[in-house]
């Protein structure tokens, strides 16, 4: 079965840090989009119930040197034992611009990231 999907995923292999209410977790993206991320987390099964109660604080890291480039928050979507799919609960302006400059960046095209941006908005 073909799906459409509205927004595009980039697969950029950057480090992430997911800050739940007790704990920090660590994990590497599969891919992103303006709508949302999907994290392989480095510990399985790691997560816990507070952090599946409320928003989470998403920092995506630069690699090596771990300085955040995007802090966005998330709510989970799907979760296995080894990922989670996460959709942006809030997006700032700021966080928003980084996002799309590290999406253009990677390989998706302006025009497309316009209309999806446009598309994003309207929701």
């Amino acid at each position: 079965m073909i799906t459409q999907r509205r927004f595009a995923r980039v697969e950029i292999p950057l480090p992430v840090r997911i800050c739940c209410p007790e704990k920090t977790l660590r994990g590497t993206i599969l891919d992103v989009s303006l709508k949302g991320i999907l994290i392989d987390l480095d510990v399985p099964g790691s997560l816990s119930h507070d952090c599946v109660a409320g928003p989470l604080d998403i920092q995506i890291l630069s690699d090596p040197d771990q300085t955040v480039l995007v802090e966005l928050t998330a709510r989970i979507v799907r979760e296995t034992d080894r990922s989670l799919a996460l959709a942006w609960s809030s997006i700032e302006l700021d966080a928003l611009t980084h996002l799309r400059e590290l999406l253009q960046y990677n390989g998706v095209e302006e025009d497309q990231l316009s209309r999806e941006l446009s598309e994003l908005l309207d929701d």
